[in-house]
């Protein structure tokens, strides 16, 4: 019996980013290699053409990229499809006639939208690899011989040639570290609320069963308000903590000399974490209106050494079409990122660095930010990106809403204001 797999290239995203939205259906996820992810789906590994045009298209929609969607089957045929921003734009079948037992030459295939979709510069080998008929001479005798030629000329990663169920089964192709690879559970294991119940806002805690399923639900620990949108979290500036003002002077010096502007000020009030003594932030928007920026503060308490401690964040954020790009010195956090958004982390206080660096990303991933024309539209856009970002948290389970009886036993613990 030959090979049986299903396979989807996608250039460009994180591997975090498609895990965070693949989170929903049993998969595994690659590291990025040659700036592609390969998507290994439980589901499609019954080889259901409508359902790969389903989750391809959906993939390279939401992700505003190329998708290779393969299929391999019985090693006799090798068949794929190529979606672009969303769209099907070429679909190939090494052997159209092979249920009808006829030996046919293959259909389709379009070599020169395959190399420019995967930055290629090999046309003419592309195209000899998709024309070769079993029957040549120099034919394919397997159709993972053909999808090896095509893989090693697109320059993709060639471990593209496997499928779920070999992987799954421990069966890690060579060219694969098997430690790097992000599992996917479902729905059944990752999520909370199903896509038909409203997440609604409100008081949460942190679940921490997601990343250790020993952990009971007496753990979870109390947040705050949820989500926090610029309204919520508006302030004028004179609120804001003399300890604020201190800790982030050199910060704000930094990114008036970059030529950003304030356009609002923040501070979160609905807070049940007893360890965050003070907290405040600023909004910035550069000369085109396009660069986002942020300078968050936290004053919190340290269970290890018993002492506070002032921290003070910064982040430039460009948002653009399928992927947003930010560029921050903020640290790791276990929680999913947003799954649109390429984030850049830098072990840097100099505001002036962060954002040389992401100017840098700016050009590098050639993209074209959006401009915000008036301050409105930038609450708009803060909005929308808040509630995904907390949507998508409680529905693969990291928030759990809170009974009126846990907040007011959480406020009750809180410290005193300024302590």
């Amino acid at each position: 019996m030959g090979n049986f797999y299903t396979s989807y290239t996608l250039r460009g995203p994180s591997q975090e980013s498609v895990a965070a939205f693949l989170a929903d259906r049993s998969a595994i996820v690659t590291p990025v290699e040659a700036c592609c992810v390969v998507v290994f789906d439980e589901e499609s590994e019954d080889q259901n053409q409508e359902g790969i045009t389903g989750l391809a298209g959906r993939l390279s929609r939401q992700f505003a990229c190329p998708v290779l969607a393969v299929v391999n089957h019985d090693d006799d045929i090798l068949w794929y499809q190529l979606h672009v921003n969303g769209e099907l734009t070429d679909e190939y079948d090494s052997s159209p006639g092979y249920f009808e037992g006829d030996v046919s030459a293959p259909s389709g295939g379009d070599a020169r939208k395959l190399c420019q979709a995967f930055g290629a510069d090999a046309v003419a080998e592309v195209e000899r690899i998709l024309r070769k008929s079993i029957e040549d001479e120099d034919g394919y005798t397997f159709a993972i011989e053909r999808h090896a030629g095509l893989v090693g000329a697109l320059g993709i990663p060639s471990f593209a040639t496997a499928g779920f169920n070999q992987v799954a089964a421990g069966e890690i192709p060579e060219d694969l570290d098997g430690q790097k690879l992000v599992t996917t559970e479902g729905p059944a294991t990752a999520c909370s609320q199903t896509e038909d119940e409203p997440v609604l806002p409100g008081y949460y805690k942190t679940n921490p069963r997601p990343f250790d399923e020993t952990v009971t639900a007496v753990e979870m620990k109390p947040v705050g308000w949820m989500p926090g949108l610029w309204a919520d979290l508006a302030c004028p500036e004179h609120e804001l903590s003399d300890g604020f003002r201190h800790a982030t002077a050199t910060q704000r010096e930094q990114f008036k000399a970059l030529g950003f502007q304030e356009v609002g000020f923040k501070k979160p009030t609905r807070v049940l974490d007893p360890c965050y003594r003070d907290m405040g932030g600023i909004n910035f928007l550069d000369q085109s209106r396009s660069h986002y920026g942020q300078l968050i503060y936290l004053r919190r308490y340290l269970e290890s050494s018993k002492e506070e401690k002032d921290f003070a964040f910064t982040a430039f954020i460009a948002v653009a079409p399928g992927q947003d790009l930010v560029c921050t010195n903020s640290p790791t956090s276990p929680l999913p990122d947003h799954p649109f958004q390429t984030v850049i982390r830098l072990e840097s206080a100099d505001v002036g660095y962060i954002y040389r660096r992401f100017l840098q990303a700016l050009n590098e991933h050639a993209l074209s930010p959006q401009a915000f024309p008036d301050l409105a539209s930038l609450q708009a856009w803060f909005d929308d990106n808040a509630r995904f970002l907390f949507e998508m948290r409680v529905r693969l389970g990291w928030f759990v809403r809170m009974s009126d009886d846990e907040v007011a036993a959480a406020q009750r613990h809180m410290p005193p204001p300024g302590r």
